[in-house]
């Protein structure tokens, strides 16, 4: 009883700094784009999965929000990053010149909209989370241990949830792969919430990178031991299994909250990412 209130209790102060979130901080693409831009393919309900392109250098960055659709703050938080980098072009700016940055706001368009069109504050925002098929997106990448069932957790409770008909069996795995591929992308920062955390499963510079947008970002390092306590079933088919068997660079950061961006609270993590 004690614990559910306090679930209870929880969803009502989150949904009040949603609603809040949601009303101040809502930030748009601006009308042109000194970048290039185009669709790396299309989502199950027909939307295009929107990439934006920066810079010219030789190592090549991938940052992405929105593989779970009810995560509206990695959404915005993506497009406050893409607005900051269009700004840039035409500076003198040393980064843009020794980096190619790509940036997609949001894999997860269908269940994106889902969310857009109800918030579900009160609940814990979790509307949107999967795909159109009502996959996991986070749990469909071609890894050896994924399987059909996965598991998610959720204030407080694990929920069965679905992986996909067969590892990389949806469009929006599928477009982004062969991206990642086409592209030879060795270093990715994927952003969740809520946890307020910073990880990966790579080695020495992938640890330099946690620590540093740790360190410029106020968000705690989960550990590696933290990462060993969870249950199988939540690792199974994960994109960090699959950077890590893949020797892919990938950089899980989770925001604080379900609907704001951080923007201020990330703006300098994501620029010293680019010099690591």
């Amino acid at each position: 009883m004690i614990q559910i209130l306090k679930r209870n209790i929880g969803f009502f102060f989150r949904a009040f700094i949603g609603i809040k979130d949601n009303f101040f901080d809502n930030p748009k693409l601006q009308d042109t784009i000194k970048g290039e831009s185009f669709s790396i393919g299309k989502t199950y309900m027909g939307e295009e999965i929107m990439t934006y392109h920066f810079g010219g250098g030789k190592e090549k960055i991938l940052y992405f929000g929105g593989i779970h659709g009810n995560e509206v703050g990695t959404v915005k938080l993506m497009i406050h990053w893409i607005n900051f980098l269009n700004n840039q072009i035409g500076g003198d700016v040393d980064f843009l010149k020794n980096k190619e940055i790509f940036n997609i706001p949001c894999l997860n368009l269908d269940g994106y909209k889902i969310a857009l069109n109800d918030s579900d504050y009160f609940r814990g925002g979790n509307k949107g989370k999967t795909n159109a098929k009502n996959v996991d997106l986070n749990r469909n990448f071609p890894t050896s241990n994924w399987k059909k069932e996965s598991k998610m957790f959720i204030s407080g409770e694990y929920f069965d949830i679905s992986a996909g008909d067969k590892p990389a069996s949806e469009l929006e795995i599928q477009a982004l792969l062969n991206f990642i591929n086409k592209e030879n992308i060795k270093t990715i920062y994927t952003f969740h919430n809520c946890w307020g955390t910073v990880f990966s499963l790579g080695e020495e510079i992938s640890q330099k990178r946690v620590s540093n947008y740790a360190q410029n970002s106020g968000y705690t390092i989960f550990s590696q031991d933290s990462w060993d306590k969870l249950r199988e079933e939540q690792k199974q088919g994960h994109m960090m299994i699959w950077g890590k068997e893949n020797n892919i660079d990938v950089i899980e950061v989770e925001l604080k909250t379900r609907w704001g961006s951080e923007w201020e609270i990330n703006k300098k993590a994501l620029i010293e990412s680019l010099f690591m």
